[in-house]
């Protein structure tokens, strides 16, 4: 009787360090196999970039000035539409709301871009690929 679970059909479970390895090294196997991978990622991440400096540029973390003026505005509205503004804030002071009213625009506008890069530019792994080049790696390096 064999006391190895692997010749019983069973496959051992790796731990997470070496899961970790046997996904890296996958994933170096993938960037050397897959034709324009390299040169895909290099071009998305100088995009991504160009796109959170345009980010910022567009939403700046407002200054002490921004926020006088947006509680100033904020003041000189009615009454009953300043109630409705802080209802819509759930009551918390502007001075806390802006910046990550800021935050949150810049989030958006950097996820909108890159979503839109994304599609503009398609990967050259396509799953196929993927499939095909993860087989062969595991028949290579074993599992």
């Amino acid at each position: 009787m064999a006391a190895n679970p692997a010749s019983r059909g069973k496959h051992l479970r790796l731990s997470s360090h070496e899961q970790e390895d046997r996904d890296k090294a996958l994933e170096a196997y993938l960037l050397d196999h897959a034709p324009g991978l390299k040169d895909y990622y290099a071009a998305q991440h100088k995009a991504f970039i160009q796109i959170e400096e345009d980010a910022l540029a567009r939403h700046p973390d407002p200054t002490s000035d921004d926020i006088a003026a947006a509680e100033a505005a904020e003041a000189a509205l009615p009454s009953r539409k300043r109630t409705e503004v802080q209802l819509r804030r759930s009551f918390t002071p502007l001075a806390a709301h802006l910046p990550s009213e800021v935050k949150r625009s810049r989030k958006r506008f950097v996820q909108r871009h890159q979503r839109a890069w994304n599609r503009a530019n398609p990967t050259p792994l396509t799953w196929e690929l993927e499939r095909t080049l993860t087989a062969e790696f595991m028949k290579t390096y074993g599992q």
